[in-house]
């Protein structure tokens, strides 16, 4: 004699609740991310036109017009970044 066992299993829901956290997490993450790369950004164009300006003062003595189109573009260049935000 043969004898086969069937065991039945109950459905279980998906938790709606824990997947709904899960892409709230992902969006978060994502967003910190994001800015985060962009405060490099702005962070390494400041620096870009400190050295810009640094640049300019070394010329100041020796050839002044040069280093006033350096001030004038730095100035430009910082005028735009902040247009930006």
């Amino acid at each position: 004699m043969n004898t086969i066992t069937v065991t039945g299993v109950a459905k279980v829901q998906e938790p709606r609740g824990a997947l709904w956290a899960a892409k709230a997490a992902i969006a978060l993450w994502q967003l910190l991310v994001r800015k985060r790369r962009e405060r490099a950004v702005v962070d390494e164009m400041a620096h870009e036109i400190a050295r810009v300006r640094a640049l300019a003062r070394h010329h100041m003595a020796t050839d002044p017009g040069f280093a006033s189109d350096l001030l004038a573009a730095a100035d430009r260049h910082e005028a735009a970044q902040r247009a930006e935000r």
